[in-house]
């Protein structure tokens, strides 16, 4: 089912990154190198974009008591069995997590529970069906997915429609909380409780135990459902899906994954029965098949009976479904290619080499393995991103990996993206990439800087050990049974680590690469946005000729010493108070910069910071539309005065760091998490980038290469069209909203950019906020010796609701846009103007309000029409534009359904105008705010946000502490006045997203 979609413009009154769409577009990591996943979670290719299927292998190295660092082994020592797990799974020379407790009931289902304390008072519960989308004949295909859709549509104790409204009453918000997915192979349901109290752990269990054997699959209900479950394949119809099925149908012929995507078949969603669902849920949905985990601020000896009560006396139902089959892979298939073509996709090629898979049991031995073959995957990855840095490389991203395909298959694989129609330069550049490193192999200074990270990796994961969250606790717990992998820990995945690393050799690692990837027989993969003349055979000899083209040892390199350790004088400090009902110390230095500390113990070993800047997109020219974008994605490239991107990337190796500033609309910002052994680096580095950014060619280079294939993806789907266009259009065309059309984009550069930023850097207030775990003492000296040293910056900030200029579309008439994707596809948006959140109770009313409509939503667009996946309703008062703010729905739908649904948004906007609501749908929409306001307080994120202006903005700090009782004071008087002040049928703005061959001649 998926969780619920993201609003396209977020709550938070335009704070979002101008640049996320773009940046995630690229693959730019704003982190200090390519940090390579420990253990089995290797880089994966195009799998990763099928549907909800995880198709890497879990990463154990993020589960995780402390072992002992065994005696070095030899990378050939047969693993020797030390016991099994209470599952019946053999332990080798890495011991489990003895804090889980593992069970297996008599009827076969098994079951795990750990008490686990972050967030503090809450509950993961998660449940586990071995059985997804392969088991499938070709008359259910789809049918996996539509069960799991079943589970929220009525059980033997449960009637069809209570579910979600009994969890929402108890504070679960349908989406964020009560949530699942189907892939290949698993089925995973999920309930993360907000309190721990056994009425609510009761509650889930029961649930669980009505999903397990109860369900009753009435066939009323499955035609209501079906609509839902159409809809939601619109919705995840993209040219990403389509080029991973074409991917898996040519590199995986002989296994169920390419024909057997989760989401199923159009002609069998139509005409399913309900027979047909209810035969496939008795064959798979059995104990024998399923796990459930139990992980939170719980007693496991409390949990355990509970867990007996209510499954110990499942009993399956017929006959068990026959065991999955994987299929086999040809792995001496010879060379072949393969072209998938698409307007809207990204021009690449993937060189691809497929072999049996081959189980990995967690030994010290196989992570020594598994390390060695990431190391060297790493290493080419790191190449191909210095590649992409120069002003004449055919391609703008990429890199190798090695990967297990859901036990169908091992790949080893290099991806490129290239510029624009140069998809040969870039087969050409892979291949001898890969015949570099396969007959020159890697130098010290290349392993030296991987093994930095990959050492990062698992010091922090070991730190941050005793603050993992619960639901990634459970997830872990309930994924190791695949592959009868063990739950271990990060301190023992550190000591074998330490273990091993004196063999991980260059030699070493050239071994395990060779073996993976010196192959003559590779699979080649092409994207192109238009048939290529002479078709595969044009790729095949491309790639054939490159093979003839001799290649050169790679150059040692010796790191640089970071350039940026003296800043003057440092800073002294002037004033020095504590806020304290919030803990938060607030510290100003002479030169005016400010810093706010909070502490907490949230996190073991982790802090979070901030820094923000000056006013961000509004004090950047209006004339020059798309320049913040181009900041967002450019900045960084651009390296400093003393050192390119690609030498800080070398630099910093080993170290937790965030490069560059990204504008939001009122500040530009610098944030991300970090560790107190890197604090000081890290305040060197951003004031590096605020004091003497590079502003190097390559930004400009890039730039050009990067926007043409972005453009292409902002058209492919009415969701991306409504990304770059909406705000825009509901700003009142203001084009410092949105994302331009390509030309604009383009004409933007780094000298643009340097003028801009010349007029504001050097005086623009700076305020920084650190939370977490630190040492309050060297954070305030770390900061002195860095901002604090600067040259005197203003006071203050300019006052956020000073700014004018913004305004709601007077035009109240309907826009239509029009997308290149899919023609089934459409997207529905109405808007209706509010206000600024200057009055913090009518923030809270309008809030609750827009709270209600999303119910409503749900209830006649989604389950009693079918009509939408995801209706969504969202909120959004300005705290930058005076009088600016807007309530507004958004609705993926059929283009034919549109005006229907259009209908409805307003038969509810009228009903809420004319009757007020009743006392259930209050508590149901008040009740999941409330346990989120209580879990934030938690949660380090939040006290960022509070942290982060809690002296430029004190005035606001009120808001913060009187959030639980704004919104427990709003009644339901309280909305229907706000209905009717603001969802008036002459004041709403409708944006409708349709496919382009809609569009009038």
């Amino acid at each position: 089912m998926g969780p619920r979609v993201v609003p396209l413009i977020q709550r938070k009154q335009f704070r979002e990154n101008w640049g996320n769409l773009i940046v995630s577009l690229t693959s730019l990591r704003r982190r200090s190198a390519i940090a390579l996943l420990p253990l089995f979670a290797l880089t994966t290719t195009a799998y990763a974009a099928v549907d909800n299927a995880a198709l890497a292998r879990e990463p154990a190295a993020t589960q995780a008591t402390p072992a002992p660092a065994p005696a070095p082994t030899p990378a050939s020592t047969q693993p020797t069995v030390t016991g099994e797990t209470p599952w019946g799974f053999p332990i080798y020379d890495i011991g489990i997590d003895q804090a889980v407790r593992y069970g297996v009931l008599d009827n076969g289902m098994k079951y795990a529970i750990l008490h686990n304390e972050t967030p503090k008072n809450s509950v993961a519960l998660r449940m586990r069906f071995g059985f997804g989308s392969i088991a499938e004949s070709d008359a259910e295909q789809g049918l996996a997915h539509f069960i799991e859709h079943m589970a929220f549509n009525g059980s033997k104790n449960v009637p069809e429609g209570e579910m979600i409204k009994l969890l929402e009453r108890k504070g679960l918000a349908f989406g964020a909380d009560t949530n699942a997915s189907t892939g290949f192979d698993a089925t995973m349901y999920k309930l993360d409780l907000p309190q721990n109290n056994l009425d609510l752990l009761d509650t889930g269990l029961m649930l669980f135990r009505e999903t397990a054997s109860n369900l009753t699959i009435a066939p009323e209900a499955v035609d209501r459902e079906r609509g839902v479950v159409l809809s939601e394949m619109r919705t995840r119809d993209s040219f990403g899906l389509r080029q991973a099925r074409k991917n898996l149908q040519f590199e995986l012929p002989g296994t169920p994954f390419g024909d057997r995507l989760p989401i199923g078949t159009e002609e069998v969603l139509k005409n399913a029965t309900a027979a047909q669902i209810r035969s496939l849920y008795e064959r798979y949905y059995r104990p024998e098949n399923a796990v459930l985990v139990v992980a939170g601020d719980i007693d496991p000896a409390v949990v355990e009976p509970q867990i007996r009560k209510y499954f110990a006396d499942w009993k399956p139902t017929g006959a068990a479904g026959a065991p999955l089959d994987r299929g086999s892979v040809d792995a001496a298939r010879e060379t072949e290619a393969e072209i998938f073509v698409d307007p809207a996709v990204p021009y690449g090629v993937s060189i691809d080499r497929i072999s049996d898979y081959t189980r990995k049991p967690t030994t010290v031995a196989t992570l020594r393995q598994s390390l060695l073959e990431s190391l060297g995957a790493g290493i080419v990855s790191r190449r191909i991103q210095k590649i992409t840095q120069s002003a004449d490389s055919p391609i703008i991203g990429g890199g190798a990996g090695i990967s297990s395909i859901l036990q169908g298959a091992d790949t080893a694989s290099i991806s490129l993206t290239a510029k624009e129609g140069q998809w040969e330069d870039a087969l050409r550049l892979a291949e001898q990439e890969l015949r570099r490193a396969t007959e020159y192999g890697f130098t010290q200074a290349e392993l030296t800087e991987q093994l930095a990270n990959l050492e990062r990796n698992f010091q922090q994961a070991a730190e941050q050990e005793a603050t993992r969250r619960s639901a990634a606790l459970a997830e872990g717990i309930a994924n190791t049974v695949a592959e009868e992998d063990l739950f271990v820990t990060p301190k023992a995945l550190l000591a074998a680590f330490e273990q091993v690393k004196p063999t991980l050799t260059v030699d070493a690692v050239e071994t395990a690469f060779d073996a993976k990837f010196a192959s003559d027989n590779p699979l080649i993969f092409v994207s192109s946005k238009q048939p290529i003349e002479g078709g595969t055979d044009r790729v095949l000899s491309v790639y054939r000729a490159a093979q003839q083209t001799p290649v050169t040892a790679p150059e040692e390199q010796a790191a640089a010493e970071f350039g940026y350790t003296d800043f003057g004088i440092p800073g002294k400090i002037v004033s020095d108070t504590t806020i304290e009902d919030m803990g938060i110390r607030t510290i100003r230095f002479a030169n005016n910069v400010m810093l706010n500390l909070k502490p907490t113990d949230y996190e073991d070993g982790k802090l979070r910071f901030t820094v923000n800047v000056g006013r961000g997109v509004l004090a950047l020219p209006k004339d020059e539309p798309g320049l913040p974008i181009f900041m967002s994605a450019m900045y960084s490239q651009g390296g400093l005065g003393k050192h390119s991107y690609d030498e800080l990337q070398t630099i910093m190796a080993g170290r937790d760091v965030t490069v560059g500033l990204s504008p939001t609309v009122d500040s530009f910002n610098v944030s991300g998490s970090t560790k107190m052994a890197d604090f000081e680096r890290q305040m060197e580095l951003s004031t590096a980038f605020l004091t003497d950014p590079g502003y190097r060619p390559e930004m400009d280079s890039r730039w050009q290469a990067l926007v043409p294939p972005f453009e292409a993806r902002l058209k492919s789907t009415p969701q991306q069209v409504a990304a770059a266009n909406l705000e825009r259009i509901l700003a009142g065309g203001d084009q410092r909203f949105g994302i331009p059309a390509q030309d604009v984009l383009l004409q933007r550069d780094g000298a643009e950019l340097k003028a801009a930023l010349a007029g504001i850097f050097p005086t623009a207030p700076i305020e920084i906020a650190v939370v977490g775990e630190f040492d309050a003492d060297a954070v305030i000296a770390d900061v002195a010796e860095t901002f604090g040293a600067l040259p005197e910056r203003k006071a203050r900030f300019a006052p956020t609701t000073a700014f004018d200029g913004i305004s709601f579309p007077a035009d109240r008439s309907e826009v239509t846009l029009y997308h290149a994707g899919t023609p089934d596809q459409g997207l529905a948006v109405v808007a209706w103007p509010t206000t600024d959140d200057s009055d913090a109770k009518r923030e809270a009313v309008v809030q609750m309000l827009s709270q209600v409509m999303q119910l409503e939503l749900t209830d006649e667009i989604r389950e009693k029409l079918g009509a939408s996946y995801s209706p969504n309703a969202f909120s959004t008062m300005s705290d930058v534009f005076r009088d600016y703010g807007y309530l507004g729905v958004q609705v993926v739908v059929d283009p034919n359904n549109r005006q229907e649904v259009y209908d409805a948004v307003d038969a509810i906007a009228q009903r809420l105008r004319d009757e007020p609501i009743d006392a259930d749908t209050l508590q149901r929409a008040r009740a999941p705010l409330m346990e989120q306001i209580d879990k934030s307080l938690r949660e380090n994120g939040y006290w960022l946000s509070v942290a982060s202006n809690a002296q430029s903005e004190a005035d606001r700090l009120d808001r913060y502490r009187t959030r639980k009782e704004r919104y427990g004071a709003v009644t339901a008087a309280d909305i229907q006045a706000a209905a009717r002040e603001y969802l008036s049928a002459d004041a709403e703005k409708r944006v409708t997203v349709i496919h382009e061959s809609l569009k009038p001649e």
